[in-house]
């Protein structure tokens, strides 16, 4: 298999092109020649913590301005997923972050959350990222699931790169409500196909037409061959060659970061 000249390509973010607040070489001269070849982009990230402001607001801050329809994260997904199920303003129960919570809330529900006792029926309850989970938020979304709300969750993810080193992510907070209530969630991020599904749309190109580059050979590199998209796997985040080489997932290509990747498109763009 050969790159080709792809309509849109698909970015995670963490690992990939940036860790935390530090964005990794190469980002500059790779979206200046996004730019110059028009080619359409957009970012597709399983972290639910962070608004779609946040994210336009940290590419400003790299000198990359950027619209809000090129931002898909999977709280925005989540969003999306339950107002198809549920409607505007069905009550839901939120074990997540700020970041999750604001979404929900602009999208139009009824939420409770945290250590907040909900009142009335729940929906459903969604989970997301929380750096501050504890007993008693466990307690409160466990009962609400086993008294018949649905288990949402955002998605899976069990650790994400950082400048520091690999961190827990949300499926730490999943995990936990999953094995206390013995309730397997709805999963709607990477590797399910709904946020490809809303990039591609909002792109306005076919799945053959686009190419994914993530650095999680279980979200981004599986979600991108399941949708019918190329996947090129980064080695900057979580996944390494060994990784790769021992994984019954393949990307459609490997490169040690988005440098190389650069360097190949522009032959086959020159």
């Amino acid at each position: 298999m050969k790159l080709k000249k792809y309509k849109a390509i698909l970015f995670d973010g963490d690992g990939v092109l940036w860790k935390s607040d530090h964005p990794l070489n190469g980002i500059i001269p790779l979206f200046d020649f996004l730019a110059k070849k028009e080619i359409h982009w957009a970012l597709l990230t399983n972290n639910n913590s962070h608004t779609i402001q946040h994210y336009l607001d940290k590419f400003a801050g790299m000198g990359i301005q950027i619209q809000p329809g090129s931002v898909f994260t999977s709280a925005t997904v989540t969003a999306a997923y339950l107002l198809d199920q549920y409607g505007p303003g069905a009550s839901l129960h939120v074990v997540g972050s700020k970041g999750l919570i604001y979404t929900l809330d602009q999208a139009g529900f009824s939420l409770s959350h945290g250590e907040d006792e909900p009142q009335g029926t729940i929906a459903a309850v969604v989970a997301g990222m929380d750096l501050e989970i504890n007993y008693q938020k466990i307690k409160i979304a466990m009962r609400l699931i086993l008294n018949g709300a649905a288990f949402i969750a955002t998605n899976t993810d069990g650790s994400y790169p950082t400048s520091e080193g690999i961190n827990p992510a949300t499926g730490m907070v999943i995990g936990a409500l999953q094995v206390s209530s013995g309730v397997t969630p709805y999963v709607v991020g990477k590797p399910h196909k709904a946020i490809f599904e809303a990039a591609l749309d909002e792109l306005g190109v076919k799945p053959e037409e686009a190419l994914m580059v993530g650095d999680r050979l279980d979200t981004d590199i599986l979600g991108a061959n399941q949708y019918g998209v190329h996947s090129a796997a980064v080695l900057t985040g979580i996944s390494s060659r060994e990784t790769i080489e021992e994984s019954t997932i393949k990307p459609s290509f490997v490169f040690e970061n988005i440098t190389t990747l650069l360097q190949a498109l522009a032959k086959v763009y020159e």
